[in-house]
């Protein structure tokens, strides 16, 4: 069991530093379940940004999953 050790705030970390050593990268966007809102407030301290017109659904023929998008510039 990884919650509460810091590997979600590090796998996050790593994307972002990744995203960052792209030329011309100018941003990251993440998607998530609704329900993980824990995930939500670690993406929030890491300068992430809720950006609900990005919001997107997986699976078309199913109306109740969405996943919420959150953005950060770098």
């Amino acid at each position: 069991e990884a919650r509460g050790r810091g590997a979600g705030e590090a796998l996050v970390r790593a994307c972002v530093d990744r995203a960052r050593a792209v030329p011309g990268c100018t941003g990251v966007v993440l998607s998530t379940q609704s329900a993980m809102r824990t995930a939500h407030r670690l993406y929030e301290r890491l300068g992430f940004v809720r950006t609900p017109d990005r919001d997107w659904n997986p699976l078309p023929e199913l109306d109740d999953i969405m996943l919420l998008a959150y953005a950060r510039t770098l």
